[in-house]
């Protein structure tokens, strides 16, 4: 902590509220506020679109998730494993921060419809969702998607402060996961997390190294509630800067204070020449979950995390204060080069994707608590061929943590991960989740009239998610009923698939009806139907709903029934002209059938 006023530094002036001096980034107000939005408004910051989520939460980056973490899997039940897995204790999977629940669906379904578990027990993979707050655990345990697992004992779900709780209980199995309780390696997910969690700032200048310091302020000259998130709207952030050392971390930190005077060496003389400049985030929040995650398996463990942020060093040059995005809540850079200095330093090795133009940043951490692994010696035949650009890697001795010495350490460990480094590089950096959101996008926002075929290519790419099946809705309906039979066959064996993939979330969003109305312009009535029947108990009872079951009806000669239906669409909305006109039309044309009801 620091007094009100320090010594060398010159209070911020100007029409604002300072809410607290200047302090330590990990210490201020800025995190106390994250946590009051997520806890005051609950799962509606993803169902109400408060909090952008897609990119996370569709069925092809499950996919591509349950692919890496199975390819784990198997380098771990190989001969001679790194990390060798006892098949008659529990492998759990930790999502911290699962938030509204929905990429837990999809990595679920991923998982239960991939066929190879290899020969670790499937019945022992056991997926825990965490969060901090009991308003989104609630609604995970009430959601119809979930019971089949929280039945079976695949998923279960913890409150779980992923920066200060030291044990996990889990709700239904009444577990508890604290330090060495797990005998095999425990798995992490965290999506759009790291970036919520508290970071320090530094800056290099002229070869000195400098902590940043915070002061957070709102652009009202008052404010009654300091925990109020609606000041994230307002704020008014002030920086200062001052010397330290590389022993910042001393006290604070002293389980992970070597790691962590590592790591801030490493910038201070990769950018201590006189000229060199550097502004850089440590995400110190996500690194004390790390400790304290790895601490329940002996440290041993996969991290598996995607987030908008940097893992190329370079782009930390330049002198900066950060750049705090509002999107409702809040968010900043996460800094994985250092996540992965840190994994590193840890005996562990670090999977980056290396494209720099994206919104979604995918790194696997790989911990083996193999403190004898300074570096391991392998042989010609587990670093492939002569060619690789690892393949002499087994044969250089490394004694600097300097420079890019630091990476070649880390490539050289993961060579005893071959199917790990294969399902990374076939999931995420080949084409990953964040390539699929640009293509996607792209057709959506940048193509007039996409086709069709290219619709369902998309459709068949994306895993059959049904958000993108729900954004290009209109474009399918006013095709499909000219289009080939080829086509039309291909897009409707994928249909119940695409059901599948269903997790309710925003109830104004009907996909249920929208698949209705495409097995009505298929012509498909009694599946429409259903359907439409789905879309009244998911959503609840609208007129048109009803109006289109009357159409259906109609279609396949229930003339009956069809007049009900308008009639239930009239309850609802006596002026709506379309049931009137059909209900009139049966009139008509059976006058004896609906004489009565005249």
């Amino acid at each position: 902590s620091f007094p009100s006023v320090m010594p060398g530094l010159t209070p911020p002036t100007g029409d604002r509220c300072r809410l607290e001096e200047f302090t330590r980034c990990s210490d201020s107000l800025l995190w106390k506020l994250m946590m009051s939005f997520y806890d005051r408004n609950g799962v509606e910051s993803w169902s109400q679109g408060i909090v952008p989520h897609f990119i996370t939460c569709n069925a092809f980056i499950g996919r591509a998730y349950a692919k890496v973490l199975l390819g784990f899997l198997h380098d771990c039940t190989c001969a001679n494993s790194k990390i060798p897995l006892n098949k008659t204790e529990p492998l759990y999977i930790i999502e911290l921060g699962a938030g509204s629940g929905k990429f837990s669906f999809f990595i679920l379904q991923a998982i239960k419809e991939l066929p190879e578990v290899f020969e670790f027990p499937a019945e022992k993979v056991v997926y825990v969702m965490t969060d901090f707050t009991w308003n989104n655990l609630k609604f995970w345990n009430d959601h119809e998607s979930f019971r089949p697992y929280l039945d079976c004992g695949q998923l279960d779900i913890a409150i779980f402060d992923a920066v200060h709780d030291e044990t996990i209980r889990l709700h239904h199995s009444n577990v508890v996961i604290g330090r060495s309780t797990l005998k095999n390696p425990i798995c992490v997910i965290a999506n759009y997390l790291f970036d919520t969690l508290c970071h320090d700032i530094f800056q290099i200048e002229a070869g000195q190294l400098k902590e940043g310091l915070i002061s957070v302020g709102s652009r009202n000259l008052f404010e009654t509630d300091a925990l109020d998130p609606e000041i994230i709207k307002r704020f008014d952030n002030h920086f200062t800067y001052r010397v330290i050392n590389e022993n910042y971390y001393a006290e604070s930190e002293p389980e992970d204070s070597c790691h962590l005077r590592r790591i801030l060496r490493w910038y201070r003389d990769f950018f201590g020449d006189a000229s060199d400049e550097a502004s850089i985030l440590l995400p110190i929040g996500a690194l004390r979950a790390l400790r304290r995650l790895t601490s329940f398996s002996c440290g041993r463990a996969l991290v598996l995390s995607g987030d908008k942020g940097n893992n190329n060093h370079e782009q930390f040059r330049g002198l900066n204060d950060p750049h705090v995005a509002v999107h409702g809540s809040f968010s900043v850079m996460v800094n994985y080069h250092a996540i992965g200095l840190y994994c590193t330093s840890r005996s562990g090795f670090v999977l980056h994707d290396p494209q720099e133009e994206a919104s979604l940043k995918v790194s696997v951490l790989v911990f083996t608590n193999q403190e004898d692994a300074v570096l391991a010696t392998f042989q010609p035949s587990t670093m492939g061929h002569q060619s690789s650009p690892f393949y002499d890697l087994g044969r250089v001795q490394i004694h600097n943590w300097v420079g890019s010495d630091v990476e070649r350490l880390s490539a050289a460990r993961s060579l005893a991960f071959p199917n790990l480094c294969r399902a990374f590089s076939d999931s995420i950096t080949s084409f990953g989740p964040n390539d699929f959101f640009v293509v996607q996008k792209s057709m959506k926002d940048d193509t007039e009239r996409p086709t069709l075929k290219a619709i369902v290519a998309l459709l068949k790419l994306s895993n059959w998610d049904p958000d993108v099946f729900y954004k290009f809705r209109d474009p399918i309906l006013q095709q499909v009923s000219a289009c080939t039979i080829k086509l039309r066959n291909d897009l409707c064996r994928n249909l119940p698939q695409l059901w599948r993939q269903h997790f309710m979330l925003d109830k104004n969003k009907d996909v249920a009806f929208e698949v209705g109305r495409l097995y009505y312009g298929l012509r498909m009535y009694q599946k429409a139907i259903r359907f439409y029947q789905t879309s009244i108990e998911c959503s609840g009872e609208h007129h048109v709903t009803f109006h289109n079951m009357g159409l259906c009806y109609y279609s396949l000669s229930q003339y009956q029934l069809a007049f009900h239906h308008f009639g239930k669409a009239l309850l609802l909305k006596n002026d709506y002209t379309k049931a009137r006109a059909w209900q009139d039309k049966l009139h008509r044309e059976k006058p004896y059938q609906f004489e009565d009801l005249k």
